[in-house]
């Protein structure tokens, strides 16, 4: 099947009934609020939707999206490609009560009488999979300086203070 811009809005219940599969892609520009966890908002995601009503009567969402972005490595503080990759079983509810009666494996997208953000669909999918803190690998990473912190000043002097708990040893317990 041959991948389509991103729809920006979609009726979900039509696709629903209809068993519709979204093959499409989207820039990482147009992702705003996922662009902003990243070192750059360049790159592509490519996403895999199928719209269906499951066995149990809900309607659902599954779908699969892989993004190719750069983030920041916290050691070099530079940017380094990585692949973000997310799956996802969604349900359409239209109240917080359904959303509640949810089996554990279906996470609810609470639609009400709205039309289905898309967008706002994939970047919530996109960002709770992107990784928290990344790293290069040592040999890749660009840090420099010194691998171990310096030890704060005084630390390493060889005279030794007095202990503040020495005045305990002097104290004698009753018999």
């Amino acid at each position: 099947m041959q991948r389509q811009p991103l729809p920006k809005q979609v009726d979900a219940r039509k696709l629903c009934i209809t068993n519709a599969e979204i093959n499409a892609t989207a820039t990482v520009q147009q992702l705003g609020r996922f662009a902003e966890g990243l070192a750059s908002s360049e790159g592509e995601v490519l996403a895999e939707l199928k719209l269906f009503r499951g066995e149990q009567g809900f309607y659902r969402i599954d779908g699969h999206a892989l993004a190719k972005v750069e983030v920041t490595c916290e050691r070099c503080l530079t940017a380094m490609p990585i692949e973000v990759v997310s799956e996802f079983a969604l349900a359409i509810v239209w109240t917080e009560e359904q959303a509640k009666a949810l089996p554990k494996y279906l996470d609810a997208v609470i639609l009400g009488e709205e039309l289905l953000d898309l967008e706002e669909l994939l970047q919530d999918e996109l960002i709770i999979s992107t990784p928290f803190v990344n790293y290069h690998d040592i040999a890749d990473c660009k840090a420099t300086g010194p691998t171990e912190y310096p030890a704060p000043e005084g630390a390493g002097s060889e005279e030794k203070s007095e202990s503040p708990f020495s005045v305990l040893g002097s104290i004698k317990p009753r018999d």
